[in-house]
C-alpha cells in the first residue's frame, strides 16, 4: 500500500469522524475532543523526552479528567463556568513540581503548562465555537474543519506542482509561497460555498472567516515543526498510517481555532 493511499484512508476515515460528532450529538464531539487531547499530550510527552523535559504520566490524565469536566461544562451550560476546572488545573500544575525527583523540577511545570496552553487550551476553545450559537454552532465548527483540510490539501497540490519560493526553509523546507497562495484561494473558495448554505454572517464575514483561518493554520504547522525539529524527530506518533500522530492532523488546527473564535466573539 502506497503513502498517498495510506493518508487518503486514513484522512477520509479521520474525517468522516469529525463531521459525524458534530452532527450526531454535542457531546459525541466533546469526546472526539477529549481523545484528541488526551492522545496529543501523550505524544508531546515522548518529544519532551527528547528534549529532556516531559512533565509525567500523571499530569496527563490530570489534565485530561478536568479537560473533560471543563467541555462538559460548555454543553451543561452550568452555572459554574468552564475556566474553574481550568482554573484547579494550573493550581495543580504549580503544586508537582515540589514532589518531582529531577534535578531541575521546574521544567516539569514549564512543559506542563506548555502542554495545557498549545493543546488543551485550543481545543477547549474550539468545543466554544460548537456552542457559541444555536443556529450557527454546528456551521461555523464545520467551515473551520473543511477550511482547514481544503488549505492542507491543495496548499501541497499546488506545493508540488508550481513550488519554487520556500516560505520558511528553515522549519519547513517543503512548503513554498505558490503552495500558501493555493491552498488560501482554495480555502476562501470553500468559504463562498458555506456563504451560500449559510448566508446569515456575510460574504465579507466568510472571506476574512477563510483568510483567517487559513493563515493561522499555517503557523500552526511551524509551530510543530519547530518542536520536531528541536526534538530531531520527523513525525508526533505513528497512529495514523500516513500521516504521522495526533498532533501531525491537528497542528493547523491549535492556532487556527483560537484566532477564529476571536473573530466569532466580535460578531456573537
Amino acid at each position: 500500500m502506497t503513502n498517498v493511499i495510506q493518508r487518503t484512508l486514513t484522512g477520509a476515515v479521520y474525517t468522516a469522524l469529525i463531521i459525524s460528532s458534530l452532527v450526531i450529538h454535542p457531546l459525541f464531539f466533546a469526546g472526539i475532543t477529549l481523545i484528541l487531547n488526551f492522545t496529543g499530550l501523550l505524544e508531546l510527552q515522548k518529544i519532551g523526552r527528547r528534549l529532556q523535559t516531559d512533565a509525567g504520566i500523571h499530569w496527563v490524565f490530570i489534565n485530561s479528567i478536568l479537560f473533560a469536566l471543563s467541555v462538559i461544562l460548555i454543553y451543561l451550560q452550568t452555572t459554574v463556568r468552564y475556566f474553574e476546572p481550568l482554573l484547579l488545573l494550573f493550581i495543580l500544575l504549580l503544586i508537582l513540581p515540589i514532589y518531582e525527583k529531577k534535578a531541575d523540577p521546574f521544567s516539569t511545570l514549564q512543559f506542563s503548562v506548555f502542554g495545557s496552553l498549545y493543546i488543551s487550551i485550543p481545543l477547549i476553545i474550539i468545543n466554544l465555537i460548537h456552542k457559541i450559537s444555536l443556529t450557527m454552532g454546528i456551521p461555523f465548527t464545520l467551515a473551520m474543519f473543511i477550511i482547514i483540510w481544503t488549505n492542507d490539501t491543495f496548499a501541497y497540490l499546488t506545493g508540488m506542482a508550481i513550488g519554487k519560493h520556500r516560505l520558511f526553509e528553515k522549519l519547513s523546507p517543503k512548503k513554498s509561497w505558490e503552495g500558501f497562495f493555493g491552498g488560501l484561494l482554495m480555502g476562501i473558495l470553500a468559504a463562498v460555498i458555506f456563504d451560500y448554505f449559510f448566508p446569515e454572517p456575510g460574504i465579507i464575514f466568510w472571506i476574512a472567516y477563510a483568510i483567517i483561518a487559513c493563515i493561522a493554520s499555517v503557523f500552526g504547522d511551524f509551530v510543530e515543526s519547530l518542536l520536531k525539529r528541536n526534538a530531531d524527530v520527523k513525525d508526533s506518533g505513528r497512529l495514523l498510517p500516513g500521516h504521522g500522530g495526533i498532533l501531525d492532523r491537528i497542528d493547523s488546527l491549535l492556532l487556527a481555532g483560537p484566532a477564529i473564535y476571536f473573530l466569532l466573539v466580535l460578531l456573537y
